[in-house]
């Protein structure tokens, strides 16, 4: 790919620039003169990307849009006609060019990697047929009808009609994720579809840019025949090893070293590694950055706040460079005449035909619906991303001139500007099926619930954690995961023993999570630690999960609430929640009909109690009962409001989304909404009303340090109950009230 190389070598140039005199004194391969001048147009090209994004965006426009315009306003067509001293200064120096065309690659290539990220293989497979017969779809016709228009129309040789047809069948992969991602329709089927035809074209693209360039001294035929194989190679092995080495390295980032932002520079590490890898085997870095973006989709540890910092780097630099420099490509000037506007309008219509009708039609012969088909397809005619970069390529290789890029740069920025209103429009029109908002549904429930973000669970094994029926809570969360398609680590955290009684005892609960590890062979990827002074270690460790898992014995009502001074100790100085397991588990004889209770309050650790107590009634196959108190009388713990319809109404918005969050898991649900005087009263009444096996409650500590105080309601109900007790202590960012 040299020709690709000398092209973003030469983003910003018309004409290669003279070479001025440079001082003797290099800093980093730049002058001092390069250094302030790439600044400057760095500092330049981001305040006319946010500008006009901004302008675009109160224009109910997509920012992509915006940041296009920018830089066709800062490129030839109107700084460099108006000041053409001051833009060849600033941007058409070599050094100056090669930085920002380095910029704007790695801005493409994490566009790619975050789309890849949010593609479910799921709907892949399932959306398979649609997505390769609209990919057919959309690059077949537009190579033929490219060759038709470079021919007939501008009395170009075949060769150049070939290579336009090239350029028309790509779809910008890069400005139709960044348009999904700001319309928040990434999990749409039909944008899966999209992306996924839409890198197929990619990949089709450079395949026969290499055909025609003979990139590799053979016969054309050859040349598709090589590519193909690589491009299949480099797939299989992503999917057998890549997703392993990911994994794997993600995990270790994560839960072994203490770097500060350690997981973005390794996502960032593996995109450029997987982008390099492609782009060596003569196919493109995008489809390297796109497929490691598949495997972070599953991989362990990539949670949102990960996510959010990569997306900070992409939004906030190096998108907008990519587009600005895009549009700055784009000389209009060359355009003088009107028969020369009238080609443009004829381009315009024959690239749009030519794409959006067969995709259209290929999608709706995959089996999607009308207006789904209709997106896809709008989607794959969005430009203004590769294939510029391929019209540059073509520019560079002789077989497209300079006024066919331009105009075909114009085409591109006039589909770029209608494509994302045809898009709302359509959308407006096509609500998701049945079927799909079901989906959508759920991963929604998911993104609000708490144990999908629980994928480190430390289980202390020391007799005085009391870790048996502990483990068998942690077996039924890990059940419930896999069942779930969830990633989840087991730390089994030995600290050595004294006594052989509780040497005994803790053994036994260690042979626990073996059984528990033979079981669940999927997604489960046990550690253990051997360290000394229990409560330092447990401290130590549980800085690295996000759950801490122990057993405790029944608290006694002379005492007051306190579960052991290791469990208390825990408790409160714990970074991670905390799970603490009271009592022994419900009889064998009780399993098939078994019940789990959970009193729900508006805010966000009560809704954490929920979902746990939801994970393990999926594995017992139990009936979850859902339980509001509704407080009347002033000084109430839970809701207060003096008018008991009032009262009822908040607690039943609360349930409701307790049961939201939980129907996702096709559970059985029983929502209860009780007004009450006392809320531990009426949840004493209902345990005696029904036979429960398990009780479930989220609270947080708001004692002073070396003194327990959960809250009088919960430790009333924990002491008095005669169940076995499942108690979530949240710490951090988990107190906020459900709206």
């Amino acid at each position: 790919m040299v020709q690709l190389a000398r092209a973003q070598h030469a983003v910003c140039q018309d004409r290669p620039a003279p070479r001025t005199e440079e001082p003797p004194t290099l800093m980093h391969g730049l002058t001092e003169r390069q250094i302030l001048l790439s600044l400057v147009a760095l500092a330049l090209i981001l305040v006319t990307a946010r500008a006009f994004g901004e302008l675009a965006r109160r224009l109910r426009q997509p920012e992509v849009l915006g940041e296009l315009f920018g830089g066709v306003v800062l490129g030839p067509s109107v700084v460099g006609a108006l000041a053409p001293g001051f833009y060849r200064a600033l941007f058409q120096d070599p050094a100056v060019s090669l930085v920002l065309s380095g910029l704007s690659w790695i801005g493409a290539l994490l566009l790619l990697l975050m789309a890849g990220i949010e593609v479910d293989v799921a709907i892949l497979r399932k959306e398979a047929r649609p997505g390769a017969l609209s990919a057919l779809g959309a690059i077949a016709p537009s190579l033929a009808a490219g060759a038709a228009f470079s021919v007939l129309a501008l009395d170009q040789p075949l060769p150049s009609g070939l290579f336009l047809g090239i350029v028309l069948s790509v779809t910008a992969v890069s400005v139709i994720a960044k348009v999904l991602i700001e319309r928040e329709s990434m999990r749409r089927s039909y944008a899966q579809v999209t992306l996924a035809a839409g890198v197929v074209s990619e990949v089709a693209a450079w395949v026969l840019v290499a055909m025609t360039s003979s990139s590799y001294g053979a016969s054309p035929a050859l040349a598709v025949a090589r590519s193909a194989l690589l491009a299949g190679g480099f797939l299989l092995f992503m999917a057998l090893v890549g997703r392993r080495l990911t994994h794997l390295a993600m995990r270790w980032v994560s839960d072994a070293t203490r770097v500060s932002k350690g997981q973005v520079s390794l996502v960032l590490v593996l995109t450029f590694l997987a982008a390099a890898l492609t782009q060596r085997l003569g196919l493109h870095p995008l489809l390297g950055a796109f497929a490691l973006g598949v495997l972070l989709n599953s991989a362990p540890r990539t949670n949102r706040p990960l996510l959010d910092g990569v997306l900070t780097l992409v939004a906030g630099l190096f998108a907008p460079v990519f587009f600005v420099l895009a549009g700055m490509r784009v000389d209009v000037s060359q355009l003088r005449t009107p028969a020369a506007w009238g080609m443009v309008a004829l381009l315009l219509l024959v690239a749009t035909a030519a794409k959006v009708v067969p995709a259209a039609v290929g999608a709706r012969l995959g089996g999607l619906r009308s207006g789904e088909a209709a997106l896809v397809a709008v989607g794959l005619n969005m430009k203004g991303g590769t294939d510029l970069i391929v019209a540059i390529v073509g520019v560079e290789l002789g077989l497209l001139s300079s006024d066919s890029y331009t105009m075909y740069a114009v085409v591109a920025l006039v589909t770029v500007t209608l494509s994302p209103a045809l898009l709302s429009w359509i959308d407006g029109k096509t609500p998701p099926s049945p079927e799909e908002a079901r989906r959508l549904e759920s991963e929604e429930a998911a993104r609000r619930a708490y144990i999908p973000g629980v994928e480190r669970i430390l289980v202390p094994i020391v007799a005085r954690a009391l870790p048996g029926f502990a483990t068998n809570i942690v077996e039924s969360l890990v059940a419930a995961k896999r069942k779930l398609g969830e990633t989840v680590d087991i730390t089994e955290l030995a600290v050595a023993q004294q006594a052989p009684a509780s040497a005994r005892a803790a053994g036994e609960a260690s042979r626990g999570l073996a059984r528990l590890g033979e079981r669940a062979r999927v997604g489960i990827w046990r550690q253990k630690r051997e360290l000394r002074g229990s409560i330092q270690a447990i401290l130590k460790a549980a800085r690295d999960h996000d759950l801490v898992v122990l057993g405790a014995r029944p608290p006694s009502r002379a005492l007051g609430l306190s579960f052991g001074r290791l469990q208390d100790a825990i408790v409160q100085r714990a970074e991670s929640n905390v799970l603490v397991v009271v009592g022994a588990p419900p009889a064998a004889e009780r399993a098939p009909g078994r019940r789990i209770l959970v009193p729900i309050i508006g805010l966000e650790y009560s809704l954490a109690a929920a979902d746990l107590a939801a994970h393990v009634a999926l594995s017992w196959d139990a009936e979850l009962v859902l339980f509001s108190c509704a407080q009347t009388e002033l000084g109430a713990v839970l809701w207060r409001d003096r008018d008991p319809s009032r009262a009822r109404e908040v607690a039943r918005r609360v349930v409701d989304e307790a049961v939201f969050r939980g129907r996702r898991l096709g559970v059985r649900v029983v929502p209860r909404v009780q007004v009450g005087a006392h809320p531990s009263d009426e949840i004493a009444r209902e345990l005696a009303r029904a036979p429960y096996d398990l009780l479930v409650l989220g609270c947080y500590d708001h004692g002073p340090l070396g003194r327990l105080y959960l809250g009088s309601t919960v430790e009333s109900v924990v002491v008095r109950s005669r169940v076995p007790v499942a108690l979530l202590v949240a710490h951090g960012g988990t107190q906020e009230q459900v709206r």
